[in-house]
């Protein structure tokens, strides 16, 4: 009878700990046309599914101030490509990885874990929201393009009057679980540091980072980024700036960003971007610029219709580089 009520009463702790854990599940899905054309003088159209995902969200009090989360996203972007030749998907659609990672948060502020895909990080606060969805960081023309997946550890101060402080190890940059392993020897790794503030209409970003390669044959060296955005009410404007200077090149990004809200369901923006890449060796500074704008109109909280424009003029290329789009997107 003891071990009977010993037995129920951990069964009823047990269950008051797992009460306090919670899964959500959510996502989004989106079909689009798309007619563009190239610096080369290539144009091409057509329909697609895009920027389809599921998310994992789990979080669990543990008691004490102290608290755990993690996030698991899938992409799925229905029929996988040729899948009809028996060919697996070549990740431009179909099901593949997204981010994921586990975190730990107290009144020490917290600590992170996970592989992450790597934006342009003075496009996030820079850009000012604008509603403009292919990218300019798409493929690196103007902005650093996206990286796909990096192993990444956080840990982050906590926040003070708006006010954090934050320091990243980055490993494996563009291959994400190699750890940093001989058989990616090439693969760089980088250390980041930088604040955050955010209060109000006002939110700033500055970080620096170290670059590094377990091969002695490294380009990448040292990067700084700053970037803030000011929210006026009738409209939001951002500015954001990096440099990266490596053995062979110095890269300068400059952004400017603003987003009007028209009324409740329509709001419009634009991001305009320089890019001047100078060649150490000859001394020669090629500039790209260009910029991307777009509306968004929301049919409700969860369904949007977006359309943009992107063109991009790239020095070395006579034809300037053009992209339209219209996307029909629901969120659950």
């Amino acid at each position: 009878m003891k071990k009977t009520l010993i037995a129920l009463a951990v069964l009823a702790v047990s269950g008051a700990a797992f009460a306090q854990s919670t899964v959500t599940i959510n996502g989004k899905l989106g079909a689009q046309f798309v007619q563009e054309r190239s610096n080369t003088g290539v144009k091409g159209s057509g329909f697609n599914i895009v920027d389809g995902d599921v998310n994992f969200v789990v979080v669990e009090d543990l008691g004490g101030g102290l608290k755990a989360d993690a996030f698991l996203g899938i992409r799925l972007r229905g029929r996988e490509a040729n899948a009809d030749a028996g060919t697996p998907a070549d990740g431009a659609d179909g099901i593949g990885a997204r981010n994921a990672f586990v975190r730990l948060t107290g009144g020490f502020g917290s600590v992170m874990a996970g592989a992450i895909s790597a934006p342009s990080g003075i496009l996030a606060i820079g850009g000012a929201g604008a509603a403009g969805f292919k990218g300019v960081d798409d493929a690196g023309e103007l902005l650093d393009a996206e990286v796909n997946s990096v192993d990444l550890f956080e840990y982050r101060t906590p926040t003070m009057n708006g006010l954090n402080a934050f320091v990243q190890s980055v490993d494996s940059i563009g291959d994400a679980g190699q750890a940093g392993v001989s058989t990616a020897a090439t693969t760089p790794s980088a250390t980041v540091f930088g604040l955050s503030y955010s209060s109000g209409p006002i939110k700033a970003l500055v970080d620096t980072t170290k670059f590094k390669r377990q091969a002695s044959t490294s380009t990448a060296d040292q990067r700084m980024r700053v970037s803030a955005s000011y929210d006026l009410g009738v409209a939001a404007v951002g500015l954001g700036y990096q440099t990266n200077d490596n053995t062979l090149t110095d890269v300068k990004q400059t952004l400017v960003g603003l987003n009007v809200p028209l009324n409740a369901s329509l709001s419009a923006g634009i991001n305009y971007v320089e890019r001047a890449t100078k060649t150490l060796a000859t001394g020669v500074t090629v500039k790209n610029k260009g910029y991307e704008a777009g509306v968004n109109y929301s049919l409700s909280k969860r369904t949007t219709i977006a359309a943009s424009y992107r063109l991009i003029n790239e020095g070395a290329f006579a034809i300037d580089q053009q992209f339209t789009r219209v996307r029909l997107m629901h969120a659950f």
